[in-house]
């Protein structure tokens, strides 16, 4: 046996913006279990300043309900594992705990490599701040590029543009420009520069920077006009945020110390889990993850085995509430919420989160604000998500709306530990407005970035705790999409239980319908669609599914796509209210 075969204890961390979460992963009966789960707020901020005091808080808390011991009377980790419950065989960490590369963006054309370039930095812990566009109706002087660089102040400079064999002199002026604005920077150490453009100039690039500060080389993200290649500059950003943003954080390399792989970035991993759960359905559809957390939001998306990461660290819950007031407005906040509210209310609401940003509501109101920035925060990153991965068209009325995907992961504090479960389905129903049948299911233990990472120690590992129930099935949801009067009957459906007893509901343009199906439990749905309607096999067309049960039950959401809300105040408070009442939340 192996060396990798032999593995049997694993330890998984992942430590966050507010809280570190520790996961015990142990064979149980032959085969990989969930056993246990720790978790203690992170220690990057005074007075602790070390990481590691996190970690190891969550690690005793296994211990104390394992009766494993898993760290010396030094603090250090034993591994391997001993006989008699000691150790463990592996361990690894995902971090989203540091602050996000400040990224400066520059090149041709803003609708093509800018944009794919965009789309690039959206996928790994970066903060976009400044873009330095050749095209619009007056091009930037050199001196005013190295003016916003060095206001900047970024990371790393990514230049793009030029398709394979186009462009060369542009580019290089950009590269030269901003050569010069990374010289005059006055820091200890200089940043690097990403350049991801027309291939054929990689040389002269060289030559231009001369060795004078890091320079990285990743395949054009804009090769032609109708091609995007992001992968290549989402790995050198996120090696950079590895090298210059988690190994800076105190206490670090302890933990980076007990592992036998590097350490991960939360995002990737939290992406593989998804790409895992596509693998399962059917691969004409895709596999959707949400992870809202304290700190950043990622929206992962498989589409045609095609991984696509949106992180956005500008719009974690707990630090997000300033930012979409002002970028979003008063009105799109407070339309989700069912009773009056003020600005003055959402304002002072949105300041005290980011004061205490472990705090939990503590009263309905604060709820439903919570949860309305939940739904604007989804909703902006969804349309910075990739045209392929975001949406398809649909219908005559050619109105772009996410494509059917079979599994909705959800994950962070506010989705995982809603106070009902319902409040989380009709959050992702309202933000993400998915199509077709979907089964949304709930990352209730923080389990999916630990189980991404334990891929690179034991992909079994990751496979067998996913079976054995590593996620919650929240709900069936059926979302059928046509075109209607509000209370036209659109969609006939029959439920079979396997005891044989069944029950049929005719289900109208409008209404947003939750039927009994228990966690643990299977039905066979019957769907026969009117006027044409799509519910998941074709415009017009019946079909049968095997669903799963869930904590909310099988969901018809027959509200529309897109979601339309009235526009009168006290009648779309009515409206939320009821939606609320109609999911149990």
């Amino acid at each position: 046996m192996t060396e990798e075969q032999g593995i049997g204890p694993i330890l998984l961390a992942d430590c966050g913006t507010l809280t570190t979460k520790v996961v015990l992963l142990d064979r149980v009966d032959g085969e990989y279990r969930f056993v246990a789960r720790g978790e203690s707020p992170t220690t990057v901020e005074q007075p602790w300043a070390d990481i590691a005091a996190g970690v190891r808080s969550a690690i005793e808390q296994i211990s104390e309900v394992t009766g494993r011991t898993l760290l010396d009377d030094s603090g250090e980790l034993i591994t391997p594992s001993k006989s008699g419950d000691v150790g463990v065989d592996a361990f690894a960490a995902t971090v989203s705990a540091a602050p996000p590369l400040r990224v400066v963006l520059g090149g041709l054309v803003g609708d093509l490599s800018v944009a794919s370039a965009r789309r690039a930095a959206a996928g790994t812990y970066s903060q976009l701040v400044a873009v330095l566009s050749s095209d619009g109706k007056r091009g930037l002087s050199d001196q005013e590029r190295v003016s916003l660089i060095r206001q900047a102040g970024p990371d790393v400079v990514c230049v793009v543009g030029g398709i394979e064999g186009g462009a060369a002199r542009p580019v290089l002026d950009l590269v030269e420009v901003a050569t010069w604005a990374m010289l005059l920077l006055e820091s200890e150490r200089l940043p690097c520069m990403l350049y991801a453009g027309n291939s054929r100039l990689r040389k002269r690039v060289a030559e231009l920077v001369d060795g004078q500060f890091e320079l990285r080389v990743a395949d054009n993200v804009r090769p032609s006009v109708s091609q995007e290649t992001l992968i290549g500059a989402e790995i050198e950003l996120d090696s950079l945020y590895v090298q210059d943003k988690l190994s800076a954080l105190p206490g670090i390399g302890a933990v980076s110390g007990w592992s036998s792989v590097p350490l991960m970035p939360t995002a990737r991993a939290f992406g593989r889990v998804v790409e895992y759960l596509w693998h399962l359905g059917d691969p004409k559809h895709g596999a959707v993850g949400l992870d809202l957390g304290a700190g950043n939001l990622t929206l992962a998306t498989v589409f045609d085995g095609e991984l696509s990461l949106c992180v956005r660290s500008d719009l974690g819950i707990a630090y997000c509430g300033d930012y979409l007031l002002e970028s979003r407005g008063f009105d799109a906040i407070s339309r989700w919420v069912p009773v009056p509210v003020s600005e003055a209310d959402v304002r002072g609401f949105c300041i005290n989160r980011e004061i205490h940003p472990a705090t939990i509501p503590q009263d309905p109101l604060e709820l439903w604000l919570e949860l309305a920035l939940a739904r604007e925060a989804v909703g902006m990153a969804l349309e910075e998500a990739r045209p392929s991965g975001r949406s398809a068209e649909r219908g005559a009325s050619g109105v772009r709306q996410m494509r059917p995907c079979d599994t909705i992961l959800l994950s962070g504090g506010v989705l995982a530990h809603a106070a009902r479960p319902g409040q989380a389905v009709l959050v992702v129903l309202d933000a993400l407005q998915p199509v077709g049948i979907s089964t949304m299911v709930v990352d209730a233990h923080g389990l999916a970035p630990a189980l991404g990472n334990v891929v690179s120690i034991k992909p079994l590992a990751a496979v067998e705790t996913l079976d054995h129930d590593g996620f919650v099935n929240l709900a069936t949801v059926v979302t059928p999409i046509g075109e209607a009067r509000h209370g036209d009957t659109v969609l006939k459906v029959r439920v079979t239980y396997d005891d044989g007893s069944s029950f049929g509901v005719e289900v109208r343009y409008g209404d947003l319908e939750v039927l009994p199906l228990l966690p643990g439990h299977q039905a066979d749905l019957e769907l026969k669609p009117l006027r044409r309607f799509d519910a998941g096999f074709g415009p017009g067309k019946s079909g049968k599914r095997r669903v799963n049960g869930g904590e909310v039950g099988l969901v018809i959401d027959a509200r529309g796509r897109p979601l339309v809300l009235p526009t009168d105040a006290k009648k779309r408070q009515e409206t939320m209210q009821r939606w609320l009442w109609d999911v149990g939340g």
